[in-house]
């Protein structure tokens, strides 16, 4: 589908959930692998063109690709371990007190279950 094609079709984003994604992001992406992180905020969030950024890092457009796929996993591990599910604001949301007393909980029976 071509952009142009998307002009008739209604969007509702919503912002509020846009920060929250990009805090997640912003806070998870140092804790990647330099070369993960790198690629992600290039190609992902910047979106500069991938023969681009290969060329730019001395690598080949398929290592490149293979950088974007292992980072891309990394980040999706990375955001399953630290955003646990706020029972407030969904998936995403892994700031706000609701979140942080299901993490305190949860840390609590895996201290008992070692026990």
């Amino acid at each position: 589908m071509a952009p142009t094609d998307l002009e008739g079709v209604h969007h509702d984003f919503d912002e509020e959930l846009d920060e929250v994604i990009c805090n997640c992001l912003y806070k998870l992406l140092p804790t990647l692998k330099p070369e993960y992180a790198e690629v992600i905020w290039r190609v992902d969030l910047q979106e500069q063109p991938r023969e681009d950024v290969a060329k730019d890092l001395g690598i080949t457009l398929n290592n490149l690709n293979v950088r974007v796929h292992r980072g891309r996993q990394a980040l999706k591990t990375r955001l399953q371990q630290m955003c646990l599910t706020c029972p407030v604001h969904g998936f995403l949301d892994c700031d706000c007190d609701a979140a942080e007393k299901v993490r305190a909980r949860l840390e609590g029976l895996a201290d008992e279950s070692e026990i």
